[in-house]
């Protein structure tokens, strides 16, 4: 499959064993060396600039799953990279293009569904344009080490555990994440404060109480349970990644033991050692034992009916970021992320669909070989807030 000679193997996500503890604690370690907020509001400030400009009314319609991954592939590309990829004023950004590209190629339906077609017919125009996006990744890592800065490569490049090969296919991962899981959880958001404006209007409501006119930071950013409230029922009803990665069974008889527990019809399933099992996020979201309703849109599950803060909910049951040492890496700083350009949406602008949209009735998202939730063709309305 062509995506790993793009993603490689020697990163935090398809590492195993020692190798993946290497990587883990050099990523961790970067990560949580501080969560960028100030930057984060800041880029975001950016793109009102192109939305409008002054307190005026203003309709501006986007297609918002394109808009969202060039805002996040701007901040994921500053903050995480330290390269600012421009995408917010030149939205046909080369590098960008250059990966869309790549990443349609891999995503070409037949070869995916059929993976010995790669062996039997090369893609060479495919293979080029891959290594030559490889290379790109590379010059980004050469320049980073000449001109260090306040940012996670540059934190990683202070440890010294890993190859450069190892630091640029986590550059990869990096990008892919920021690029488009992260979008594709902020269309959500946006579509399903479109659909139950009551959730918006509190939302908002809340949002304006925490910062007045104030940036997003740490200490305000804690008074908007809500608001998280939204954002996590977003990430639970249309999961940015629908599933895992495959694991590998090593152990089956331990397997065995397990399983009685964990199925519901109370059977057990022999799983052979060295199978691959992929587990289905959706059917655990979307489990009524845990989620009654679960196709209703409710940010109240994710809070205390008695004080409306936030509840405390059983981690293995919402699993947008995965569960466990594999889990995300980067979940605190998407989350972060995600809360900040929500809570500035929300402090400035108000938006809804458009009585055409496609997604009136229902969210869509387009085809995805990698197991993403994008939602497809979904234009929005948004109007300035009037101060």
């Amino acid at each position: 499959m062509l995506l790993w000679r793009f993603v490689g193997r020697t990163n935090v996500i398809l590492s195993n064993g020692v190798n993946w503890q290497r990587h883990s604690r050099v990523v961790k370690s970067a990560l949580n060396r501080n969560v960028p907020i100030e930057k984060f509001a800041s880029l975001t400030k950016r793109l009102f600039s192109v939305m409008g400009d002054g307190g005026r009314l203003l309709t501006f319609s986007t297609t918002l799953t394109e808009a969202s991954r060039f805002i996040l592939c701007l901040l994921s590309g500053t903050t995480a990279l330290g390269h600012d990829f421009n995408t917010i004023v030149d939205n046909h950004s080369p590098f960008v293009a250059k990966y869309n590209e790549v990443m349609d190629s891999i995503a070409s339906p037949l070869f995916l569904v059929f993976p010995k077609l790669e062996t039997w017919f090369p893609r060479k125009h495919v293979i080029r344009k891959i290594d030559d996006l490889v290379n790109d990744f590379g010059k980004l890592l050469e320049d980073k080490k000449q001109r260090p800065g306040n940012d996670m490569l540059t934190y990683m490049l202070e440890e010294p555990e890993m190859t450069d090969e190892e630091f640029r296919d986590n550059m990869v991962v990096f990008f892919i994440a920021g690029h488009d899981t992260t979008a594709g959880a902020m269309s959500s958001f946006v579509y399903y404060l479109s659909k139950h404006p009551e959730a918006q209007v509190r939302a908002r409501k809340e949002v304006v109480a925490a910062l007045g006119k104030d940036e997003p930071n740490i200490e305000n950013l804690r008074h908007m349970p809500f608001l998280q409230a939204c954002i996590r029922e977003s990430l639970r009803i249309n999961t940015p990644i629908v599933s895992c990665l495959s694991l590998m069974v090593i152990l089956s008889p331990i397997l065995r033991a397990i399983i009685p527990d964990l199925c519901s019809n109370g059977k057990s399933y022999h799983i052979p050692a060295k199978a691959s099992v992929i587990m289905n996020i959706c059917a655990i979201h979307y489990n009524e034992t845990y989620w009654p309703n679960p196709y209703k849109f409710d940010p109240t599950r994710f809070m205390n009916q008695g004080d409306g803060e936030e509840a405390r909910i059983d981690a293995s049951l919402w699993l947008p970021f995965a569960l466990g040492p594999r889990q995300c890496p980067a979940r605190n700083f998407a989350m972060y992320e995600l809360r900040t350009l929500a809570s500035m949406l929300l402090q400035q602008w108000e938006w809804n669909l458009p009585a055409d949209s496609p997604h009136h009735d229902s969210i869509k998202n387009g085809f995805s070989p990698f197991a993403l939730s994008l939602p497809k063709d979904m234009d929005i309305i948004f109007r300035r807030v009037e101060q």
